[in-house]
């Protein structure tokens, strides 16, 4: 009988196999199952500020493990205000009439609200740790075993989808020992076998350094961070009450086809892996509210480039409030700072800033934001590319030329404004973002907010700019906002407003055009305003084309679209 070489290496790898398990010490089905630990941990440098008196506060007090560090306030209006060492700095808003104060921290660019109450004779916040990707990040590593016997390994993460870094293609175990066989040469992944303790010592080692950390063995009832949801038996429920700004109902009452929720066993199967949240709203009510990966309500979530979107409705607030700020006005009359010649730069408008057009140089991200403290006079000194108005090149360093535009329209901090003029109307009081070196908010994205707060921008753009009974952005600039104004790259010649992505999606059979917010890793804000609906996701697929995409629109479509009842 001829054997042939396909059949020879078949034998091979058997007998490779065979012999690798052979040098195990221990019995390898004790490994078959879900192994965690936390890989990373970002802690907060701080842990809370007080202000006192309480009547007029005169002092801050931030403590630190434990020590007192004192500083004096500076009162300038309704402002008060100090600044510490490397680039620390508090920013608040206090009423001595109505006894009301609210504020922001930043530090090592990064800034955060605070939500003070009184105890005794001062204010005190906490100051809770910056929610970036190395917080709150465990690791997970999967062992089964495939019909041939082989055992299998698979690493994922509850923040993000490991695939983009690397995936294990073969394991083998000498002793206690494990060794990974991993696709990309940039990591190096290696673990023992503790017999006694039953835990696995995983040594993880990438550019930034080596770390051991150790895993225990989950039970099938806790591995939530590592599949959508540990509980495989899902029942519908309406959504818990979020605040007074918007009523909840079921999906019947707005009439939506239950057939919806065959995407919860689609989602449980693992098929749309890194999906965080999905929510849905309609006729102004949140019906659809669910969470995985370990995320939960609560969770402050990066919404990446989405906040270029709220950025826009941020500058339509400014706008409001100091109306000398028109459309047509040179970026560069906001930067007196920079002595610039150049004719095309000078030609650049907040339009062109809105539109991706500025003409300017696609920017360097890691360049600008690593290696220069400036990131505005970065952007501004690149040569042009393009006439002004020439061509849309999405552009993160283009949009933030619009960081100006905002900070002269008001004589808060940024983030402070922000907070003031946009969130707290909104009952939005947990934000997180990035500041630049030079003092400036960072607009096109690493802005963090809870999924339910998010959703509220569509709200707000649904209806018109107005929250509950207050015009926050005017009608007008609604609706030049979301009108088309360029032709974007992609989708392809798809219509692209100032900073709203203007596409056309089937909602029950029936084409309607939508305003959507477009984040990395799959951060998506989708209106539309014939339906009155809104439809949020979160998810952790960063870099991962076109999957991050692609995953949640394929929900979007096969499943709760075609739900929708048109009368």
């Amino acid at each position: 009988m001829k054997i042939s070489i396909s059949q020879i290496l078949v034998i091979l790898l058997l007998f490779s196999s065979c012999k690798k398990r052979a040098l195990s010490s221990f019995d390898t089905r004790e490994l078959q199952g879900v192994w965690s630990g936390l890989l990373f941990q970002t802690e907060a440098k701080y842990d809370s500020i007080a202000l006192l008196p309480v009547v007029l506060p005169q002092k801050a007090i931030l403590y630190q493990n434990g020590k007192e560090n004192t500083y004096d306030l500076k009162k300038i209006g309704d402002q008060l205000t100090f600044k510490g060492e490397v680039g620390l700095r508090f920013d608040a808003t206090f009423s001595k009439d109505t006894q009301s104060l609210y504020g922001v921290i930043t530090d090592a660019l990064w800034s955060q609200s605070l939500q003070f109450s009184k105890a005794e004779n001062k204010w005190v916040a906490d100051i809770v740790k910056p929610e970036i990707i190395d917080t709150d990040y465990y690791v997970y590593l999967a062992f089964e075993e495939d019909t041939s016997g082989i055992l299998k390994a698979k690493i994922q993460s509850n923040k993000e989808n490991r695939v983009l870094h690397f995936t294990i293609d073969s394991v083998w175990i000498e002793g206690y020992d494990l060794y990974f066989n991993i696709t990309n040469k940039r990591f190096e992944i290696s673990a023992k076998f503790d017999e006694v303790k039953k835990h696995l010592l995983l040594s993880y080692g990438n550019a930034g350094g080596k770390r051991e950390v150790i895993l225990t063995k989950l039970p099938p009832s806790h591995t939530a961070g590592y599949r959508p949801r540990s509980d495989q038996n899902y029942t519908y429920r309406v959504p818990a009450t979020v605040d007074a700004s918007f009523e909840t109902a079921t999906l019947e009452e707005v009439g939506i086809n239950p057939s919806m929720l065959a995407l919860m066993p689609a989602m449980n199967s693992g098929k749309y892996e890194h999906i965080h949240s999905i929510l849905v709203t309609k006729d102004n009510k949140l019906v659809f509210e669910e969470y995985f990966h370990g995320y939960d309500r609560e969770y402050l979530h990066d919404i990446r480039s989405s906040f270029k979107s709220i950025s826009s409705l941020l500058l339509g607030k400014a706008m409001m409030e100091d109306e000398r700020i028109k459309i047509n006005d040179p970026i560069l009359h906001y930067y007196p700072e920079y002595t610039i010649s150049d004719k095309d730069k000078q030609a650049i408008t907040i339009h062109h800033a809105l539109t991706m057009s500025t003409g300017l140089q696609l920017e360097d991200e890691d360049e600008m934001q690593w290696r220069n403290n400036d990131w505005v006079g970065y952007k501004l000194n690149l040569p042009m590319a393009y006439q002004p108005g020439e061509k849309y090149q999405y552009s993160s360093g283009g949009m933030n030329l619009l960081t100006g535009v905002l900070q002269k329209s008001t004589e808060k901090y940024l983030p402070l404004f922000i907070y003031e003029a946009m969130l707290l109307p909104m009952d939005i009081r947990k934000f997180q973002m990035r500041t630049s070196p030079a003092g400036r908010a960072y607009l096109p994205g690493d802005f963090y907010l809870r999924p339910i707060d998010f959703t509220k921008f569509g709200l707000l753009v649904l209806n018109e700019g107005r929250w509950n009974d207050q015009q926050l952005v005017s009608t007008e600039w609604i609706s030049a906002s979301t009108q088309p104004h360029i032709k974007s790259s992609w989708p392809k010649n798809a219509d692209y407003g100032y900073l709203w992505r203007l596409l056309e999606r089937n909602v029950g059979g029936k084409p309607m055009k939508t305003i959507e917010a477009w984040g990395n890793g799959g951060q998506f804000l989708i209106i539309i305003p014939e339906a009155k609906m809104t439809f949020t996701f979160t998810g952790g697929n960063y870099n991962l084309f076109p999957e991050m995409e692609e995953k949640p629109f394929e929900i979007l479509e096969k499943y709760i679209l075609p739900a929708v009842e048109i009368e």
